[in-house]
């Protein structure tokens, strides 16, 4: 399923419509919260040190099998970053991944073919189910059971020629919906719309660490399809909100993501083999909202901001730069007056450029923040455990806790 973000051009964000959710669908990295956003966290008064998580991101990364991605799957796009970040004098390296079982199949996006990735459906329900779970696949959560002010049970309704409804009373009611979905769940429904509704708070906050993706032409072939899509990284710029990661696409979707045409957009896709591929997201200061929208969908406003604009382009500019040290002869920005970049007069070019938001050819991942989590009842939805502020017995669990990017 694809979410529309209105910025005034379209911006899609991938979630997962499975058993598993988006962990099926998403490329497997692993990285714990930085320092200093639990620190930034922490001064909003939440319980969320380095130390004080440790020993459940130890248990989750030995559920999720996470360790550096091998180096005989990384691929010839890795070959590529780390020979022009070395050229800089950039750190970088393998990403860390929950796919203990790779065998680089390169479409860890669409869903692992082998399971090596241990997305939800084949690390936590399973668990699940063998505690004694029951999974209703296939059915959409129609509304929270409340009796006396509490939450004490889920209403769905089956999908397709059944159409049966499904009541689930429980002593604890965990709704994990994602950022986008768990907000328009409790929107819909206008008993608990008006129990969260102390703190203005739910359905906003939205942060999506917005991405671009940049193509290069190589003298060598570099067959990127043949490793794994998001298995490296350049770790140098994380303090200035820039996370660089791997991404690579089977070769109708690199077609349809380069905006190109006629004889040159042939001749690069001719070229295909010889393409690399790597792409960036920044931890956005913009935010936006999410409503209930037609036939329940979530109906998405987000704004980005200048200062946002600008770190895109400082991304762009720095993989342009690292590609020309690993010898490109050619960078694919397209951007609007600067479609490719092939020396230094283009990156002099690129600099003393001004873009705006739809100048930018940007998706859009990991929604966070809409039912976020804090100590004051008027200005969050839930408690640092999780559990809504003004309603007994729903525990919210996903990003939409998060309370910030």
């Amino acid at each position: 399923a694809l979410a529309q973000i209105a910025i005034g051009v379209a911006l899609a964000v991938p979630i997962g419509r499975a058993v598993g959710g988006t962990t099926l669908v998403n490329s497997g990295t692993c990285y714990r919260p930085p320092a200093r956003v639990l620190r930034a966290w922490q001064d909003q008064g939440l319980p969320l040190s380095e130390d004080e998580l440790a020993p459940y991101l130890d248990r989750v990364e030995d559920i999720l099998g996470v360790a550096p991605a091998r180096p005989e799957h990384l691929g010839g796009v890795a070959e590529v970053i780390a020979r022009g970040a070395d050229a800089l004098g950039y750190r970088h390296g393998p990403l860390r991944r929950n796919a203990p079982d790779c065998d680089a199949q390169g479409v860890c996006c669409f869903g692992c073919p082998t399971d090596a990735k241990r997305s939800t459906n084949v690390s936590y329900i399973p668990a699940a189910l063998r505690a004694g779970a029951q999974l209703f696949s296939d059915a959409h959560a129609e509304r929270i059971v409340i009796e006396h002010g509490r939450a004490v049970g889920v209403v769905a309704r089956a999908v397709g020629q059944h159409n049966h409804q499904v009541t689930v009373r429980a002593r604890a009611v965990v709704l994990a919906a994602g950022a986008l979905l768990t907000p328009v769940l409790l929107q819909r429904q206008s008993e608990t719309r008006r129990l969260l509704a102390r703190s203005g708070q739910l359905g906003r906050n939205l942060s999506i660490h917005p991405a671009a993706a940049v193509f290069a032409l190589m003298p060598q072939r570099v067959r990127g399809a043949a490793g794994i899509p998001q298995g490296y990284a350049i770790e140098e710029f994380h303090d200035e909100g820039l996370l660089f990661e791997g991404v690579f696409a089977p070769l109708d979707l690199t077609a349809a993501s380069l905006t190109g045409f006629g004889p040159r957009y042939t001749e690069i896709m001719e070229g295909y083999e010889h393409l690399a591929s790597f792409g960036f997201m920044v931890e956005e200061q913009s935010r936006g909202r999410v409503r209930p929208g037609p036939a329940g969908r979530p109906l998405i406003t987000y704004y980005l901001r200048e200062g946002d604009v600008v770190r895109l382009k400082r991304g762009l500019e720095i993989l342009a730069q690292v590609y020309l040290a690993a010898g490109a002869k050619s960078v694919l920005l397209q951007l609007p007056g600067l479609e490719e970049v092939r020396g230094p007069e283009d990156l002099r070019r690129l600099r003393a450029m001004r873009l705006s938001a739809r100048d930018l050819d940007l998706t859009a991942y990991h929604p966070l923040g809409t039912a976020r989590m804090g100590k004051d009842p008027l200005r969050s939805v839930v408690d640092s455990e999780g559990q809504a502020h003004d309603l007994p017995g729903l525990h919210i669990a996903d990003g939409s806790i998060l309370p910030g990017s």
